[in-house]
């Protein structure tokens, strides 16, 4: 009796595939009405909508061959999945005919919505009438495109089934038209012919499975239980170091460079007096700071419906054209700053142990011993020169035959305040105050007493 069954079955696939080849060339259905997850109001691809590609499954149902024939068919299907898991796929030619033979084993009967051209319906509608499945298909096949009542589609659904021309009362919209016009597209993009697209509720339900595109960004659309792994850590873009200040050590120095023995003015029959050296070096400021260089990058993304494909995406599909800037690296500015210096003076002046020394133990001596000039700026007995050459600035003096009127210690200091250091307008270094120290020693001769009498 099973037997009976089977060849019976299949003696109405071919015999529906005869009746129905002389009915209009498109039909759609779409029993829960789930297209609506993938085209919108105007029949164009929603987008969000994955496109898997080119699907192809070694399954039982397919034919086998002699391996000496070197033939090995694969069921294969052009694949779109929703993001709520629904799922459209498109078999080829090939595949829709034995899916039409094997409606059972290869999931026919399962789908839950059919789109398809004439010759893509028929072997899809023989194979659900095989199942058991066909006034239910065609009924709700014509109450959804038909826009009639329960009790009109049941009338043509028992119509077609008996191959009557209930199809005179259907006419096909444009917007089912655009639909339909994915096919032809997917033909050419793949090589295959497509004449049927099937709906599932679920991609694990449909015979192409779930992408793991899907599945990583949805498991429980695959049928997968909830991720329970904490969310990635966002990856901080690239970004360049801050910038920095790098300030040398100034070089400062003064003290005398002549005579040796320096006498006071007053004791020196030639008034020669003593040479004094001074200078203040600062090198400059290195201001280093970083630009972000980009450049402009292309890339092949998924094309939307409305676009115009331009590329070949990684996975062989085709796609557009995105230029993107893209971080390359970071170039590096030294910029070299002198710290200009505003003002710089020198003095000398007469240490407290001498001031001491003159008033008291020499005043002990030479009756009127006192102080004659313990302090004053060198700058009287020549000029101090500022200025910057290759970011390096300076201030410096040299001065010959300064007449020290006093014997002692003389403490030396020279002196420069600067500007700090500015870029683009914004101060980098505050002002600051440099001093060096320096000693000279001036000398007197003093008379010693000698007896006559004894030459001592």
């Amino acid at each position: 009796m099973k037997k009976n069954k089977s060849k019976t079955g299949f003696a109405l696939v071919l015999l529906l595939a005869v009746i129905i080849s002389s009915l209009p060339g498109n039909y759609a259905h779409a029993e829960d009405g789930g297209w609506g997850s993938f085209f919108d109001s105007d029949g164009n691809l929603k987008p969000g909508v994955i496109e898997a590609g080119e699907v192809t499954k070694n399954v039982d149902w397919m034919p086998d061959f002699p391996d000496w024939t070197g033939l090995n068919l694969e069921a294969t299907y052009h694949q779109y999945v929703a993001p709520n898991g629904e799922t459209m796929v498109v078999p080829s030619a090939t595949t829709l005919f034995f899916m039409a033979m094997n409606p059972k084993e290869s999931g026919l009967v399962n789908a839950n919505g059919e789109l398809g051209s004439g010759a893509g319906f028929q072997l899809q509608l023989a194979g659900q009438i095989a199942g058991g499945n066909g006034p239910q298909i065609l009924s709700s096949l014509f109450q959804n495109l038909g826009g009639i009542d329960r009790v009109s589609a049941d009338l043509f659904a028992d119509a077609a089934i008996n191959g009557q021309n209930a199809w005179s009362l259907f006419s096909l919209n444009s917007d089912v038209s655009r639909m339909l016009n994915l096919f032809f597209q997917l033909s050419k993009n793949d090589g295959n012919l497509y004449l049927l697209a099937l709906m599932y509720q679920s991609c694990s339900t449909s015979p192409a499975g779930c992408p793991s595109e899907l599945c990583a960004a949805n498991p429980v659309a695959c049928g997968l239980p909830p991720t329970t792994e904490p969310e990635p850590t966002p990856t901080e873009p690239p970004s360049c170091p801050g910038p920095s200040i790098s300030q040398g050590s100034p070089s400062i120095s003064i003290s005398p460079t002549g005579p040796d023995y320096p006498l006071a003015v007053g004791q020196d029959p030639d008034k020669r007096g003593a040479d004094i050296s001074g200078r203040i070096s600062i090198p400059p400021v290195i201001f280093t700071w970083y630009e972000p260089i980009y450049e402009e990058v292309e890339s092949c993304s998924a094309a939307g419906p409305k676009d115009t494909t331009n590329c070949t995406r990684p996975n062989g599909l085709p796609g557009v054209t995105e230029t993107s800037m893209e971080f390359k690296e970071c170039k590096v500015h030294r910029e070299t700053l002198p710290e200009q210096i505003n003002i710089a003076t020198a003095r000398a002046e007469l240490s407290p142990q001498s001031r001491s020394w003159i008033l008291n133990d020499l005043g002990s001596k030479w009756y009127g011993a006192y102080i004659h000039q313990g302090s004053f700026d060198l700058t009287k007995y020549g000029p101090m020169n500022i200025g910057c050459g290759g970011g390096t600035c300076s201030a410096s003096i040299q001065v010959t035959e300064v007449p020290f009127a006093d014997p002692g210690q003389f403490n030396l200091t020279i002196t420069a305040g600067t500007n700090g250091t500015f870029w683009n307008g914004r101060q980098l270094t505050s002002p600051r105050t440099l001093t060096g120290n320096g000693k000279l020693k001036v000398y007197i001769v003093l008379p010693t007493l000698i007896d006559a009498s004894t030459g001592q």
